[in-house]
């Protein structure tokens, strides 16, 4: 009860401070709400959409230098998720759009990624084949802590949003965190697999639903998965039979060791 007025006080100072469809969600530049996703022209013609050869495990953009189908880090890392779907390359209108929504207290932004992602998918599978893809749309969740302090989860507010649009059923109850974990900027492959391993569990009141289902988890960025791994591990090991990842942006395709 204490979180929800908190968000809602939150949303309605948001929304004196930065009316909705008023300013650029990037740059700030006055704009009008007709501008798609509350961006202003050069702002959406500067973010590096993903809209040519992408990999076909993660998701990323593929460099020049890599004429293959996979990226450089999926030739060389297994992963647990199955397919990976990303809006944008991680550059610096993406790193601000994801800064001013994580730690501006814009929630309102994250709605707006949730229809990007949901675009996204729609430009991938069309509307009845998005629909007869998944039975569930979870969102990576945060630690309750972090949830507090924060005000809202991106990824909740992002997932929401993909399944209003969508019509694929969301459940923010069935994956949840059971502990902190360090931020991973700035960690290795194997430190962030380390620092996410063991931070999900599955709520067993909701375990039945993951029977044989088709899932997608929505985050806002993709580096290396190693969060997406250990959530796509959790809810297999529960009985779900896919798991997708996607997400706003994806770092670049180079190897990271």
């Amino acid at each position: 009860m204490r979180y929800n007025l908190i968000s809602k006080i939150a949303n309605e100072v948001i929304d004196l401070v930065y009316p909705p469809g008023l300013y650029c969600n990037c740059c700030g530049k006055i704009t009008d709400k007709s501008r798609t996703y509350e961006l202003c022209n050069d702002c959406i013609g500067d973010i590096k959409w993903i809209t040519g050869r992408a990999c076909e495990k993660c998701g990323k953009a593929l460099g020049e230098s890599d004429p293959g189908a996979i990226c450089h880090y999926c030739k060389t890392h297994e992963h647990v998720f199955d397919k990976g779907y990303a809006c944008c390359e991680y550059g610096m209108h993406e790193k601000t759009l994801l800064y001013e929504m994580k730690y501006a207290s814009r929630g309102d932004i994250a709605k707006i990624l949730g229809e990007v992602i949901y675009d996204r998918m729609l430009a991938e599978l069309g509307a009845d084949g998005l629909r007869g893809a998944y039975d569930l749309v979870l969102p990576i969740p945060l630690y309750k802590e972090r949830k507090l302090k924060r005000g809202f989860n991106q990824a909740e507010l992002m997932a929401r949003e993909f399944s209003k649009k969508s019509d694929i059923a969301f459940d923010n109850e069935i994956l949840f965190r059971t502990r902190p974990t360090d931020a991973m900027k700035g960690l290795g492959p194997s430190e962030r697999k380390a620092n996410i391993q063991g931070a999900f569990s599955i709520n067993e009141e909701k375990s039945e639903v993951l029977s044989d289902a088709r899932i997608i988890v929505v985050d806002d960025i993709f580096t290396t998965g190693a969060t997406l791994d250990e959530a796509a591990g959790i809810l297999k090991d529960a009985g779900a039979a896919r798991v997708d990842m996607l997400v706003f942006a994806a770092g670049a395709d180079y190897l990271i060791v």
